[in-house]
């Protein structure tokens, strides 16, 4: 069997988690990437039993990487501070065309990684500052998954994010 075919093979995404993932594409992505994503969600399968993806959010979290679409994203709990933000500015740039000042890794200590304590906090100040915040979907893991969204938006955004099944929280 291709890879094709074993992906053509995997059962349908759940409607209500497929539109949990256009209503955050919606709220969180600009629009000049929202066709391209809109479209992907529309095909797009349940990998929930997968072996290798074991999530759908782990094969969504892969196509946004590999194209380059800076919305949903993942961190190791030791990425460095670069790590987050890159992805930030990334994200800002691209889905709300704002440049912003953000903490540096020199501002921690040298071994300072994106679980030590007050770093989400930290970067959230100035993002809210311009009414956008982080969101974090709750993988139950030892990464964190964050994306960029606006403030005035939380109550759909975590309305959305329950509808791909799971929880959202805030620092």
């Amino acid at each position: 069997m291709t890879y094709d075919e074993y992906i053509a093979s995997l059962p349908d995404l759940k409607k209500i988690e497929k539109e949990g993932y256009v209503e955050l594409t919606d709220l969180c992505v600009a629009t000049e990437n929202q066709q391209k994503l809109f479209d992907f969600f529309k095909t797009v399968k349940d990998f929930s039993a997968d072996d290798d993806y074991m999530t759908t959010l782990n094969y969504v979290i892969e196509y946004l990487d590999k194209n380059k679409i800076h919305f949903i994203m993942s961190l190791d709990w030791k990425a460095s501070i670069n790590d987050l933000k890159w992805r930030i500015n990334s994200s800002l740039k691209d889905n709300y065309g704002l440049t912003i000042d953000l903490p540096k890794q020199e501002d921690y200590e040298e071994r300072a990684t994106v679980s030590f304590d007050n770093v989400f906090e930290d970067f959230d100040k100035p993002l809210r500052n311009k009414g956008i915040q982080m969101g974090f979907i709750d993988t139950q893991s030892d990464e964190y998954v964050i994306f960029l969204h606006k403030i005035a938006d939380k109550q759909k955004v975590e309305k959305s994010v329950e509808k791909i099944g799971y929880k959202y929280h805030e620092k």
